[in-house]
């Protein structure tokens, strides 16, 4: 997905974000898009993004784990950011088969949450696994997926 990291570095550059972990709702925020909680999600929903009356909000499932909801924010804020219709309704079930524009939705959260400049620092300090994961406030699983996607670590 071109231009996707230099998107971000200028979203992280508005918010004069420097270091992890990204402030995901002030992302949201800069967009001027609501993110409410919600418990009443059936657990196999993350969220949802919606248009109420021209004002974007996103419904993220409250009972996931936080990392979880900062991923489920940051996807939803993919897809209003790469322009995907959100007429279609999207609503993220973790059982669907994934679409192009739930691919790229994620690809968008994983460099928002995970940006590529924040993470070459951290490999070279030789942070563990489960360090970054804290300190990015994400999955284990998903720095390891960036980082072997990214090559700043290998399968080895």
């Amino acid at each position: 997905m071109e231009g996707l990291t230099d998107k971000i570095r200028n979203i992280l550059k508005k918010l004069t974000v420097t270091e992890p972990p990204v402030p995901i709702e002030k992302v949201a925020e800069l967009f001027s898009i609501q993110v409410v909680p919600y418990p009443n999600f059936p657990d196999n929903i993350s969220g949802t993004i919606v248009n109420q009356k021209g004002f974007m909000i996103i419904g993220v499932n409250s009972n996931h784990s936080i990392v979880r909801q900062r991923f489920t924010i940051a996807h939803e804020l993919g897809h209003f950011l790469l322009g995907h219709e959100l007429g279609e309704k999207i609503i993220d079930d973790v059982f669907d088969r994934p679409t192009d524009k739930e691919k790229d939705a994620n690809e968008f959260a994983v460099q928002l949450l995970m940006p590529i400049d924040f993470l070459k620092v951290d490999v070279v300090k030789k942070m563990k696994i489960p360090d970054l994961a804290r300190r990015y406030k994400v999955s284990e699983q998903a720095v390891s997926i960036r980082l072997l996607k990214t090559g700043l670590i290998n399968s080895q």
